[in-house]
């Protein structure tokens, strides 16, 4: 048989032989969906700052943000390494001779005792240190005689820690210490703020005459702030405002005193006292800071409302010593004992100015009656040997 014959309508040929037409035509679309595409991809780059030249604003934001950042981070890098080298660190077993903390190896840093253990520190007046720092600390004692040039005290995880400050301590940190720390003030106005946190091992006295330790510290994870109110030390919670900067507020209604006293009030006899016992405590708060001159200043103000408080008298004698004024001092001092002539205070300050003056043998006489009022008090006693060494030596 032969084979059936397939007739192909000419249309169908037609259309068949267009398929490279449709190729183009799909490639074209393809390449026209492709530019939508791209052109879609850079206009959200665009809105979103993501191009590259000119720089979007939102790129532009996020890159000065990232380099201030990156200011910051070195200004933190270079004050980090700043401070390390104004700052040293010392460490030291136990031995009987006291280690002096003075010479350049620690003029003009703050410096850390850390891990000490069995020693006694002693920080000579003139030496020039900028802070103090103690931390982990056990069986040791520091004897500060030297004005500290931010007026600061940090003690950290000590025990069995004693410090002794016989000049004005602006601020003293006490944090984590729950053995005991005793801290002994050689005058009420040297201390300025002692903030303390979980602390129940510390102790605070005024003078070197064998005056009771109180405790003052607490146990807890809570900051407290002792300071003196009139004649009396006041431990209250430390409240933080904006940025948690302490306000050292009175304690608020409902709130715990710790059992301190309550607040003395000032004499109020008269407006004048109100006013002298303001501008007192202002001069304190200059003393601490080591601002003598502001703070005679001020006690000037105070004693021309109240000329009769003799603390006011010795303590602006204190400010002329300070200040190289020693005729001052001791006109002063030998005011102050004829105000009061039981202030211990105002007849050391008569030996002290004396002796300043080369007067030896005439400073004896007042040492000796400070001693009679204060028995005890070392510091007392060691101008009195120092007086007697000089009178001694220049009458030979």
């Amino acid at each position: 048989l032969d084979p059936p014959i397939i007739r192909i309508d000419p249309t169908c040929r037609a259309e068949m032989t267009n398929y490279p037409s449709w190729d183009a035509k799909a490639a074209a679309l393809c390449k026209q969906v492709d530019e939508e595409d791209k052109a879609e991809e850079a206009a959200n780059n665009e809105a979103l700052g993501l191009t590259e030249d000119p720089k979007g604003a939102t790129t532009e934001k996020a890159e000065k943000e990232l380099k201030q950042l990156d200011d910051h981070s070195t200004k933190r890098k270079d004050f980090i390494a700043w401070t390390k080298e104004r700052e040293v660190s010392l460490s030291h077993d136990a031995q009987e001779a006291p280690v002096v903390l003075d010479g350049p190896e620690v003029q003009g840093k703050a410096v850390v005792l850390k891990g000490s253990k069995g020693v006694k520190y002693v920080v000579p007046e003139g030496s020039k240190i900028l802070k103090l720092m103690v931390d982990n600390c056990c069986n040791v004692s520091i004897r500060l005689q030297a004005n500290l040039l931010t007026s600061t005290v940090e003690l950290y995880k000590c025990e069995e820690f004693e410090l002794s400050v016989e000049q004005p301590v602006g601020v003293l940190q006490v944090d984590e210490c729950e053995r005991s720390v005793k801290i002994q003030f050689a005058e009420q106005d040297h201390i300025g703020k002692i903030y303390h946190q979980n602390s129940p091992g510390l102790s605070v006295a005024c003078g070197f005459g064998g005056e009771q330790q109180r405790t003052v510290g607490k146990a807890g994870a809570f900051q407290l702030m002792t300071r003196v109110v009139g004649k009396s030390l006041q431990t209250n919670p430390v409240r933080r405002g904006e940025g948690e900067f302490p306000l050292d507020l009175a304690t608020a209604d409902g709130e715990a005193n710790f059992e301190q006293p309550e607040e003395e009030a000032v004499p109020a006899a008269e407006q004048k006292k109100l006013d002298a016992e303001k501008n007192r405590l202002a001069g304190n708060e200059m003393f601490r800071a080591c601002d003598f001159a502001q703070a005679a200043a001020l006690y000037s103000l105070a004693l021309e409302k109240d000329p009769e408080n003799s603390a006011v008298w010795s303590n602006r004698s204190q400010c002329w010593l300070k200040l190289g004024q020693f005729d001052k001092a001791l006109a002063d001092a030998t005011q102050c004992t004829k105000v009061d002539g039981k202030n211990p205070k105002g007849w050391f300050r008569k030996g002290m100015s004396l002796h300043a003056m080369e007067r030896y043998g005439e400073a004896i006489p007042a040492l000796l009656e400070a001693e009679k009022l204060e028995p005890t008090n070392k510091q007392i006693v060691d101008a009195i040997k120092m007086a007697q060494l000089k009178a001694r030596k220049a009458a030979s």
